[in-house]
């Protein structure tokens, strides 16, 4: 097998894709790992089509000009407005949140029906009951956008294990998920549709204890293994090292990195 031992890049607006970055980590141990968290431009999921398309452009020119054989599209509205654009422009393989982190859907039962919480840009996008729909036309599909949430997952603190440490908003997030969840009381599936909402689904699982919650980050690093079997798996010897970039000041962003296995955080303006 074709040994590489250039790091894989990983990207989103904040903490949403540490998520991601987690589940990679279990998968593919021995990976170095260069994390970009755009807080500067955070949230991205009440950005237009042409501010995410100049977001992308700049992340990824940066990560690209750090050396990544891969690059992990690790945010929901980056991944359904502008992977195709990213795809046709640089010479790089992408996994993405849609398409990579869907394809578990053709394995659903036929007439399930199918919930999905995500971004506003993302719903409007119509990405997510199209591509589900290639995967598995037999499915009941409905979406909800749900803006509120990931400015209230950034101002809290989290552990590894997806714990809220800090419980000062406690009850506001509750509440805010209260509000979305509601309306899929008696669906099948709910589809964390942002890489932040895994924070969040122990939440939705004491208002829901019914519906079977589906985190696609799990399936995304099954398939970046998956591409790096071609590219070229890392063969390290040594400690993998990984490296958190951040494009603005923030205590609490910093703190979850940490809290997350990180030790070399950086500074950086795209």
């Amino acid at each position: 097998m074709q040994t590489n031992n250039n790091p894989i890049g990983v990207f989103d607006s904040g903490i949403g894709g540490l998520t991601v970055y987690r589940q990679i980590k279990k998968i593919l141990p021995n990976e170095d790992i260069i994390y970009v968290a755009d807080n500067n431009n955070n949230p991205f999921g009440d950005k237009t089509v042409n501010e995410i398309l100049n977001i992308n452009d700049k992340v990824i020119s940066f990560l690209i000009e750090k050396g990544v054989k891969l690059i992990v599209i690790a945010c929901n509205t980056s991944s359904s407005l502008a992977l195709e654009y990213d795809k046709d422009k640089y010479d790089i393989s992408f996994v993405d949140m849609l398409m990579d982190g869907l394809w578990f859907t053709k394995d659903l039962e036929a007439n399930s029906k199918i919930g999905i919480i995500a971004t506003s840009a993302t719903v409007r996008s119509q990405a997510y009951p199209r591509i589900i729909a290639e995967y598995n036309p037999n499915l009941i599909v409905k979406q909800t956008a749900s803006p509120n949430l990931v400015p209230i997952i950034e101002e809290c603190l989290f552990t590894n294990a997806l714990t809220q440490q800090d419980k000062t908003h406690k009850d506001t997030v509750s509440n805010t998920v209260n509000e979305y969840i509601s309306k899929f009381t008696d669906f099948d599936h709910l589809i964390l549709g942002c890489s932040h909402y895994p924070y969040i689904s122990k939440y939705i699982k004491q208002l829901n204890k019914k519906i079977n919650v589906i985190d696609p980050s799990y399936f995304v690093a099954l398939k970046a293994k998956e591409k790096l079997k071609t590219i070229g798996l890392a063969q390290n010897t040594r400690k993998p090292k990984s490296i958190f970039y951040y494009t603005k000041e923030n205590s609490t962003l910093i703190k979850n990195a940490q809290n997350f296995g990180f030790s070399t955080l950086h500074f950086t303006r795209l």
